[in-house]
């Protein structure tokens, strides 16, 4: 097992500092006492003592004594009772004390768990549910666990024996009974690891579990297994042998863990109707790590209040650092849901989130656990991190720069206690320091991530950048609130010109649906921008539609020669198949549906020439000229003027314009110019004898 290289310094700010003299009594109590102190015990449903008869306790690395043990009586042990934890501001966490020695066991184990028969060993893990209080777990029943043989550092074959699988009863025990543990037996010191192998229905397994060394989620048992004995998760080989003096945690290890295996809830779903709005909670990560990004976040977190608007619905505003809320004041304090859509609640909802600072760590149990400890019920729960678990507990308990299993473990007790009042739970990943595997995401939401061209409202969890967070989140929230949003773009690719742009205002589009309700309907004209934009309405989180979207031109387009040439659309995304005239793509709701129109334009030269004979030997005088008519006679060798009107009848302009009789020399013909636009006209002339043929 990795310790921790360096002792670990805990946030000063937590009121865990002592005066020098009293630091030195401190490190001489720890090399007198040792390594005994359960740090992280966490009690789990009424099970307040620990569940053996007489339990042998020896140091995981440890020899195995050469002689059998005999059990001995121990005096009863005790555990209080943890305190109400408060609503808003937790109470600051008291001094940390030098270790002290673990209390002995009861001598009465509860029923259930088995009392080592002759020969037997009895190795007992306690199974955890919902958070119940501040350092409190309701008991899980029907998790199956499975001992493995393996080495240190290796898992082995899975032991086939019936004793060496187990499944967690109504008092959260699950209890394997090895044979062959006596004296010279074949199991006597022998470890296990012990592996979760299924879960309850309506309940998940979590491994692995992001950490800072270990991930997968097992534990080996301890150096000693004999007869007589029972060993507990919860002192004996699961449990945190971390311990603090002062502000340092010691010892710290990847693998501590509170005792308590975890298993997560199955995430509920959002309700199947749509026309009261929701009641979400937001709960912002405002941790130091979030300060470079703040900006981002402030601006995801409007972006998703204005998705909101119009729905009827309401949103709360939670906060976490190391504690939570992340202060009392305005830079950090939670609020209570409040209507988004009565008078100014809207405006008032953003200046707080604006209002935002950061600072400190990082504690996802206790950020969760003031949500599903609140009174209100809440239909929508998102959860925005930058960061990996540093923190658990109302007074910060951790190392804050490492994340171990136990605080893993902890918030998702307090994530399984928040969905078990009927709160789907979204958990949203955010940059640099989430990126990776999302385990530990996964672990307190549900099963299924977020991919490209996936749809939000079926999804548990995301990761994504931090430019790409006020897309996520409006994404949610149109998907929550049964909305797709529809978004068309015009592309121009001009006659004569290098490749396609964004086109202007006063392209026409039509949108229709065959399910939920468009919010614009008829001929709709792009904007400035050459964009129109649509929402898509449904009754239920599940509603999808067919839409169809065509391009409307107007005379003059068609007369200037543009034609649609190409549409491309996207769901969530992911290029879908579409083809001219329209668009025909399947929407559903929480949806975000782009398309590209590209339209070309595509000219048609024309000309015109219109040739007459005037009375007149230069063209100077064409002004008092006469005009001959057609099949009229003059003598041979008279010299008149000739006239050429040249009419540009095409789409497109002309350029490098000359114009040649063949009855004449051929530069006899002179024109004003050699360009015309399309319908442009200009005049040549000529001046030459006629001749008679």
């Amino acid at each position: 097992m990795t310790r921790f290289n360096m002792p670990v310094r805990r946030p000063p700010h937590r009121g865990a500092g002592r005066p020098a003299g009293r630091l030195v009594a401190l490190l001489l109590a720890t090399v007198l006492i040792g390594t005994a102190g359960q740090a992280g015990a966490f009690a789990v449903g009424d099970d307040a003592a620990l569940n053996a008869p007489a339990v042998e306790k020896t140091d995981p690395g440890a020899t195995p004594a050469p002689e059998e043990a005999a059990p001995v009586p121990a005096p009863e042990e005790t555990q209080s009772t943890p305190a109400p934890e408060q609503a808003e501001e937790a109470p600051e966490e008291a001094p940390a004390k030098a270790p002290a020695p673990k209390a002995a066991r009861s001598q009465v184990a509860p029923l259930s768990v088995p009392a080592p028969g002759a020969n037997e060993a009895v190795i007992t893990v306690k199974v955890g549910g919902d958070r119940t209080g501040s350092a409190a777990a309701s008991n899980l029943a029907g998790v199956k666990l499975r001992l493995h043989d393996g080495d240190a550092n290796n898992l082995g074959a899975a032991r086939t024996e019936a004793w060496a699988t187990c499944t967690s009863d109504a008092q959260g025990d699950c209890s394997f009974r090895v044979p062959d543990t006596q004296n010279r037996g074949a199991n006597r010191d022998r470890r296990f690891w012990v592996v979760a192998s299924s879960a309850p229905e309506g309940w998940y397994l979590n491994s692995p579990l992001v950490t800072s060394g270990v991930n997968e989620y097992r534990f080996r048992t301890g150096a000693n297994l004999r007869s007589g004995n029972t060993y507990s998760s919860r002192v004996d080989f699961m449990n945190d042998a971390s311990y603090s003096i002062g502000s340092w945690l010691l010892n710290a290890s990847a693998s501590d863990s509170s005792g308590t295996w975890q298993t997560s809830r199955m995430n509920p779903q959002l309700p199947l109707t749509c026309e009261t709005g929701l009641k979400v909670a937001l709960i912002l990560d405002l941790s130091g790590s979030v300060s470079s990004d703040l900006g981002n976040l402030k601006k995801a977190a409007n972006g998703m209040v204005d998705s909101l608007a119009g729905t009827g619905s309401s949103i709360a505003l939670f906060t976490f650092a190391d504690i939570a809320p992340r202060s009392s004041g305005a830079d950090g304090r939670n609020y209570a849901s409040m209507a988004i859509d009565t008078g100014t609640n809207r405006k008032t909802i953003k200046d707080r989130i604006d209002a935002y600072a950061t600072g400190g760590g990082t504690n996802w149990d206790q950020g969760i656990w003031q949500v599903a400890n609140d009174a209100a019920k809440y239909d929508l729960a998102i959860v925005v991190t930058d960061g990996q678990p540093t923190f658990y507990g109302p007074s910060a308990s951790g190392p804050g720069n490492a994340t171990r299993f136990i605080e893993n473990e902890r918030a998702i007790f307090s994530a399984n206690a928040l969905k078990a009042k009927g709160t789907r739970v979204l958990a949203v990943g955010v940059g640099e320091g989430i990126k990776g595997n999302p385990a530990n995401l996964r672990a307190v939401s549900g099963v299924s991530g977020y991919a490209s061209g996936g749809n939000a409202n079926e999804a548990d969890y995301f990761q994504a950048d931090w430019n790409q967070l006020a897309g996520v989140l409006s994404s949610v929230a149109k998907g929550a609130t049964c909305q797709a949003d529809i978004d068309i773009t015009k592309h121009t690719h001009a006659y004569g010109t290098s490749g396609p742009v964004q086109g202007g205002a006063g392209w026409g589009f039509n949108a229709t649906a065959t399910q939920g309700k468009l919010s614009r309907t008829g001929t709709q004209q792009t904007n400035s921008s050459g964009q129109v934009s649509y929402d898509l309405g449904f009754s239920s989180p599940t509603g999808t539609s067919e839409v169809t979207l065509t391009e409307t031109m107007s005379t003059a387009q068609t007369r200037d020669g543009w034609d649609l040439t190409k549409i491309t659309c996207t769901v969530n995304g992911t290029n879908v198949p579409v083809s001219s005239p329209n668009a025909k793509i399947s929407v559903t709701a929480g949806d975000q549906v782009d398309c590209t129109f590209l339209n070309t334009q595509t000219l048609k030269p024309g000309l015109t020439i219109e040739k007459s004979a005037w009375d007149t030997p230069t063209s100077a005088g064409l002004e008092n000229a006469r005009e001959l008519p057609d099949g009229g006679s003059v003598p041979s060798g008279t010299q008149i003027t000739w006239k050429y009107l040249v009419t540009n009848t095409g789409q497109t302009k002309l350029t490098g314009i000359a114009v040649v009789d063949d009855q004449l020399a051929a530069n006899a013909v002179s024109c004003p110019g050699t360009v015309l636009d399309a319908g442009k006209s200009m005049t040549c002339t000529a001046s030459g004898p006629v001749t008679a043929r």
